[in-house]
């Protein structure tokens, strides 16, 4: 077993997994990893939860990192190993500046290439919504990055003196029959129509009907729009795990 630990801009995932199947989740606010104390406290939650034979971190917040790594060391007596471009993980990282690749999109890339083949892309509804392409020969080339629904929520409220802070979620109406109602129709319909456009543009420029799959936590809003093939919350994850096994072959 192993602790994939994937640390996002909003909140770090941990799960605990035997191949590609989730024992234990374990939520927490990633800017309490600031905090060298709470930290600790983290990882030592973690090792109550099991111990293990490794962990694997997938980072886009570079500033935990420090206390990430030290926690982990401290309590589970193992180096934890963080991903990035040059990790061995069975895809190639065909970019400009693969430094700047996020952890997170080469996990998604390894976790598509692996279960769904290639060519394939992968939309991850995060705190950013991001678009990653594995390309016909099996290598990472890029995608493309927006702002999150959430974020986009939050942009209208403070930027703008009358527009309340609103939950996001699915909406049948393009008419909006009040502020609330609007943003709604506003930032769901946006999101299909940007995805829609966005997956149109890229299948022409790979030349090929890739299929695409939606992740990320907003993914179970776009279940049944038909843009996806696949819908899966945790691709991350198992991105992360594989790249584990890869590592340790």
């Amino acid at each position: 077993m192993i602790w994939a630990v994937l640390i996002g801009n909003t909140r770090t995932v941990s799960a605990l997994m035997r191949g590609n199947s989730i024992l234990e989740k374990e939520i927490v606010p990633t800017v309490a990893l600031k905090s060298a104390k709470a930290a600790r406290l983290w990882a030592k939650k973690l090792e109550k939860l099991s111990k293990v034979e490794g962990i694997v971190v997938a980072s886009v917040v570079p500033p935990v990192d420090k206390n990430v790594g030290k926690s982990l060391r401290k309590v589970f007596g193992l180096k934890p190993h963080f991903v990035t471009h040059k990790t061995p993980m069975g895809v190639k990282v065909k970019v400009k500046k693969p430094a700047q690749v996020g952890a997170d999109r080469l996990a998604n890339a390894v976790a598509a290439k692996e279960f769904y083949g290639s060519p394939v892309i992968v939309v991850d509804y995060g705190t950013g919504t991001t678009f990653d392409v594995v390309d016909g020969s099996g290598a990472y080339c890029g995608g493309a990055i927006l702002p999150g629904l959430g974020i986009s929520v939050r942009a209208l409220h403070e930027f703008t003196a009358k527009i309340p802070l609103i939950k996001f979620e699915k909406v049948s109406f393009a008419v909006g029959r009040t502020t609330e109602e609007a943003v709604r129709s506003g930032v769901y319909h946006g999101a299909i129509g940007t995805t829609k456009e966005l997956l149109y543009r890229i299948r022409k420029e790979l030349k090929k009907n890739a299929p695409a799959i939606a992740t990320g936590g907003f993914c179970e809003v776009f279940k049944n729009t038909g843009l996806f093939r696949y819908v899966e919350p945790d691709l991350t994850l198992k991105g992360i795990a594989a790249i584990w096994r890869r590592i340790n072959a």
